[in-house]
């Protein structure tokens, strides 16, 4: 009976402290905004905003060599590079791609 008592004046006294507490757990752990979550979102958030400048260099990459490719004035050298990278060809020509 005395530990029952014991812990009523305990939770009477730190009601604050322990309501307190349970709602900093609350909001750390399992509120739909918590914090590790909202930390998980920043940085897959971080991580697409990576991704979107690899592919807007790709693109610039690639809008460089279709007008390359349009303006038709194509130099050896750079015959050279579109078909051993890109492995381009001309019409009814067949690529054999030999690794080393």
């Amino acid at each position: 009976m005395k530990k029952r008592l014991k812990i009523f004046y305990f939770t009477k006294n730190h009601i604050l402290k322990i309501l307190l507490l349970f709602f900093i757990v609350w909001l750390l752990f399992f509120d739909e905004n918590a914090v590790i979550r909202q930390l998980k979102l920043k940085t897959e958030i971080n991580n697409q905003q990576e991704e979107i400048e690899r592919f807007k260099q790709l693109i610039e990459k690639d809008q460089i060599l279709i007008a390359i490719l349009k303006s038709d004035s194509l130099n050896i050298n750079m015959e050279k590079i579109l078909r051993e990278e890109y492995l381009l060809s001309r019409p009814n020509e067949i690529i054999y791609k030999i690794e080393e």
